[in-house]
């Protein structure tokens, strides 16, 4: 992970950065005031600078930045790229860039300072060879490693499983006996690894970095096997010496479990008394390590096993449905928080009782079960104490031989299931009804805005016959719109009454198709001569139709093609519709029948729901499918219906 600092006054530059460089970067804002104490504690890969600082000159910054430090790639953010451009480069900028962002240039101008911060470290780790590691403060004689033991098996014994207080007592310990500047302890969450404790590090720095399990430091512990030490190493990847960068850390040290795997690290800066560490130092640290690396995964474990109890109790107590478990003598062994409810009995009183204290019906289905030794599924009762209906199923309980064990029954009460059902049928429609308010609140405020221009302007332009000539058209034209939309839209709302007759539905589709043809450029072939009879409103039934093909003609075009086919059943008719059309992006059958469809014009989108309707108003169904190289609208029409 690379690390970028900006240096600006403006948040939302560094929402900008991040979105443009992903997740591979670490992307820090920084206060202007800060901007040196932030640097020369965890140098960054690069740094945008902010021409636009209140009470700071970002020239004099800049090269107060470049003095310190010249090998910094400072990106100088100017608002043109002339002459305050110029100036930032002969200041000392890496490069300059303009305010708005242009993203795949701040790619390449961080991907040119990322290479070249990596040619010069590797650069200065060959000017300066391989540096001998000092002896400095370490722990020596076995006492005093006695002592250091000591406090860590107390900590772990006071604070066990807690693992967030337990890794902060042991880093405690850690830099009180070796005077670490930094050190910080990461523990593998799922696929990466993240910072669980830390001293010395800033902790949004910290909270911020998410290790993945294939980032060049994991594979250094995993591939390498040993100590990442970035003053000794002369082949670390160039992205271990950022990620420790980051840390300001010089030392990290895998946390391997016993069978090889790799929970976790342990990270450490410099002494903050100025020696290094030994090697002598470094290899009781590893074994501090392996020691932490059993502490943590023993905790890790006991975790587990405890949240698995306490999660298989929370379920048996509180999941919605009654669980009641007998042994093989049909005594009552389990009987959950909802079997009370539903039974109106306490646990207490019928454990290790016969099944019949919860009543003969319950127990008729588990003696049942234990004799048979077949469970029941689904099966509904009405429980008569309690006057409610319940869902039941049982099951046998087996041993590893197959033998009989016991027997479980699950019981559910469907009253209340049907009452929520209620309940999401109504809350269903009160969000269909809100996005019908939401998109008509939409499409009467577009023709609406000609309107109200055309009142604002008419006082002033009351003369200019041309205005109010051409205006008034415009408005004339939006007006009809709006009333086309509320008529459209009091059809939907009103109730409607059917006028039954026996209808040749083959030749009404046939009439209407002669006359599409005509208007509408589109061909239409029929599969049938006609002869098959449905009961119906023959006015109805032909406005579904013509707003089923108002959609199939905008979708398909002039010189579109349709093509409809009749499957003719004992109760019901079905016809098909199936057009050649691309031009309306409607995929999904939900999103064809939603109201005022952002991918549909509005009064086809009306139309559509208004066909729905009157189908539905004739006891049949309207259906939408995507078929290779266009769509099938379906309509279902009972064969005879009373209305």
């Amino acid at each position: 992970m690379n690390h970028i600092l900006l240096i600006t006054e403006d948040s939302s530059a560094a929402g900008s950065l991040r979105a443009i460089l992903g997740s591979g970067f670490l992307v820090e804002e920084c206060a202007p005031r800060l901007a040196s104490s932030v640097i020369s504690g965890r140098r960054p890969a690069a740094i945008f600078l902010d021409s636009c600082l209140g009470g700071v000159d970002s020239r004099e910054l800049l090269k107060s930045l470049a003095a310190g430090d010249p090998a910094l790639a400072v990106i100088k953010i100017v608002p043109s790229s002339g002459i305050s451009g110029k100036e930032a480069t002969q200041a000392g900028a890496f490069e300059v860039i303009e305010k708005p962002f242009d993203p795949e240039r701040i790619k390449h101008i961080v991907n040119k300072a990322l290479e070249r911060e990596k040619i010069m470290r590797e650069n200065r780790i060959l000017k300066d060879g391989n540096p001998s590691v000092q002896d400095g403060h370490e722990i020596r004689g076995e006492a005093l490693k006695e002592d250091f033991f000591e406090d860590l098996f107390q900590t772990v014994a006071e604070n066990f499983p807690d693992i967030k207080k337990m890794g902060m007592d042991v880093l405690k310990i850690l830099r009180k006996k070796f005077y670490f500047n930094n050190i910080a302890l990461f523990l593998r969450e799922e696929d990466r690894f993240m910072s669980a404790v830390s001293l010395g590090i800033d902790g949004k720095i910290t909270g911020s970095i998410k290790v993945p399990a294939d980032h060049p430091v994991i594979k250094w512990f995993t591939g390498k096997n040993r100590i990442l030490n970035i003053a000794m190493e002369t082949d670390i990847p160039y992205e271990c010496f950022n990620f420790m960068g980051i840390l300001n850390c010089r030392l990290a040290f895998p946390l391997k479990t016993i069978n090889g795997k790799l929970i976790g690290f342990l990270a450490a800066g410099n002494k903050f008394t100025g020696q290094s560490v030994s090697i002598s130092e470094m290899t009781f640290l590893n074994i501090v390590a392996d020691y932490l690396a059993t502490i943590m995964d023993n905790a890790f474990l006991y975790r587990e096993i405890t949240f698995q109890k306490d999660y298989q109790e929370a379920i048996f107590q509180n999941i919605p449905t009654g669980i009641i478990a007998v042994g093989r003598d049909g005594r009552i062994l389990i009987f959950n928080a909802y079997a009370e409810e539903i039974f109106g009995l306490e646990a207490e009183e019928v454990k290790h009782e016969n099944i019949e204290k919860a009543g003969s019906q319950v127990a008729d289905f588990i003696r049942r079960t234990l004799g048979s030794g077949q469970g029941f599924t689904r099966e509904e009762i009405r429980y008569i104490p309690r006057n409610i209906i319940l869902g039941i199923s049982t099951n046998v309980i087996r041993d590893a031989e197959g033998a009989t064990e016991g027997a479980v029954a699950i019981f559910q009460n469907l009253t209340k299931i049907k009452e929520m059902e209620e309940k999401e049928k109504s809350l269903e429609k009160s969000r269909y009804w809100a996005a019908l308010a939401s998109r008509l609140s939409h499409e009467l405020k577009n023709p609406l805005v000609a309107i109200k221009t055309f009142s604002q302007m008419l006082p002033t332009h009351y003369e200019d016959e041309e205005f109010r000539t051409s205006f008034s058209e415009v408005v004339q034209k939006e007006i009809e719109k709006i009333n086309g939309i509320i008529d459209k839209i009091n059809k939907l709302a009103d109730s409607m009454e059917l006028r039954m007759e026996n209808i040749d539905i083959a030749d009404l589709f046939r009439n209407v198709s002669a006359i599409l043809e005509k208007s509408r450029d589109i061909k239409i072939n029929i599969e049938s001569k006609g002869g098959i009879f449905v009961s119906g409103d023959m006015l109805k039934l032909k406005e579904a139709i013509e707003y089923a093909f108002d959609f199939i003609c905008e979708d398909t075009g002039k010189g579109g093609e349709a093509r409809i086919s009749f499957n003719d059943s004992e109760d019901n008719v079905e016809v098909t519709i199936t057009e050649n059309g691309s031009n309306i992006g409607v995929e999904k059958s939900e999103d064809f029948f939603m109201p005022f469809n952002p991918s549909v014009k509005s009064p086809l989108s009306i139309g559509v729901m208004l066909a729905k309707k009157i189908l539905e108003s004739h006891g049949g169904s309207f259906l939408f499918n995507c078929v290779p190289g266009g769509k099938k609208l379906t309509f279902i029409i009972p064969r005879n219906n009373n209305g």
